[in-house]
């Protein structure tokens, strides 16, 4: 909204990275807001075009597993007991992620996890499409148009991507 103008694009790959630690240590995750609709539901579609295959029943990719968050920062690991809040995540991997360039290490690092080809993980057409499938779990995911505009952003505008 409106009060939102970088906030879910500053703080997604957090997000995302949080999503994909506690998912592979086999626990359930809950990704909520307000209502439940809009940037809730935009963090969600943003994991579902990185880790599942755009097909219902949505389940995660066989990549998955091997995704390995202790690769996304170069700096040490941190010690264990410098958890950021409550997440489980270490703070140095956090404040990377949050730098000004945090989303262009997190779209890197996604790219060496997953061997592909440096072109966007998303376009326009793969996130509506993807909203269709959350949609058939998630009746009332109705994510605004901004919300659209950022994750299309989040994933069309990265440095990395200006060759093509």
């Amino acid at each position: 909204g409106k009060k939102d103008k970088i906030e879910l694009e500053r703080w997604m790959p957090v997000g995302l990275v949080f999503l994909i630690h506690h998912l592979q240590q086999k626990r359930r995750v809950l990704v909520y807001g307000t209502k439940g609709r809009d940037r809730a539901v935009a963090v969600v579609l943003a994991f579902v075009v990185l880790a599942c295959p755009p097909m219902y029943p949505l389940k995660l990719k066989d990549t998955f597993a091997g995704f390995d968050i202790d690769t996304i920062s170069q700096q040490q690991q941190g010690e264990a007991d410098n958890i950021y809040h409550h997440s489980d995540l270490r703070l140095d991997l956090v404040n990377v992620l949050l730098e000004k360039n945090g989303r262009e290490t997190f779209l890197h690092w996604m790219h060496n996890q997953t061997s592909l080809p440096q072109e966007p993980f998303a376009d326009k057409e793969s996130l509506r499409i993807v909203l269709q499938l959350v949609t058939q779990y998630r009746e009332n995911a109705e994510p605004t148009r901004s919300t659209m505009q950022k994750l299309n952003r989040f994933f069309m505008s990265s440095s990395m991507y200006r060759h093509i």
